[in-house]
């Protein structure tokens, strides 16, 4: 008798330990699922980290509306046209109230997303912006004193933070391109374009 006892009281507690590890691992699951979805929301709220370098212009006016005057007459297999915005209308919840946004389109596609602040009163608008969204570039480049460039490409997607001193203005910029279209993306042969 007292066997039984035991033994049904083994079988309770089992049975106990059971529901709470479904318990447990339901709530990870939870967690799990609420954080996925938080990092994916995170670069959803961010339209520019969206449209993929090489990506054609016609796709691309779905999220970038200012560039929707591009045309290949105007500036054919020669030139490329660089096009401004600002950049906090592309990304909710960044910190890039003065930053600009420039989308370079070569041949019809894009070749190039730029941010660029050379607000000296906002330093560290783009840092704070690449730390959160894309990676963080060191400690260092916080200083306002630090100049120079950190590579944080990703696979085929060129990836450049930098902050470089022009007439004691620090300009402060993030450069994303691929390799085939890096050339598109400086130099003379880039044009302003008006949208």
């Amino acid at each position: 008798m007292l066997g039984q006892i035991g033994h049904k009281l083994f079988i309770n507690c089992v049975e106990k330990f059971s529901q709470l590890f479904k318990f447990i691992s339901v709530k990870k699951i939870y967690f799990y699922i609420i954080l996925l979805l938080f990092i994916f929301n995170k670069s959803f709220a961010c339209q520019l980290l969206n449209v993929p370098i090489g990506s054609n212009v016609s796709s691309a006016v779905s999220t970038f509306e200012f560039i929707d005057a591009y045309s290949t007459d105007i500036y054919g297999d020669e030139f490329s046209a660089k096009y401004q915005d600002y950049a906090q209308d592309y990304c909710e919840g960044s910190s890039l109230e003065n930053a600009d946004l420039e989308v370079i389109v070569y041949n019809s596609k894009i070749a190039g997303i730029n941010l660029v602040n050379s607000h000296n009163n906002s330093q560290n608008e783009i840092y704070e912006f690449v730390k959160n969204f894309i990676s963080d570039p060191g400690s260092e480049t916080k200083s306002n004193n630090w100049t120079g460039y950190k590579n944080l490409s990703i696979g085929e997607l060129l990836i450049f933070y930098g902050k470089t001193k022009i007439a004691n203005e620090t300009i402060e910029y993030l450069e994303i391109t691929s390799p085939e279209m890096l050339d598109f993306t400086v130099g003379e042969r880039v044009m302003n374009a008006t949208g």
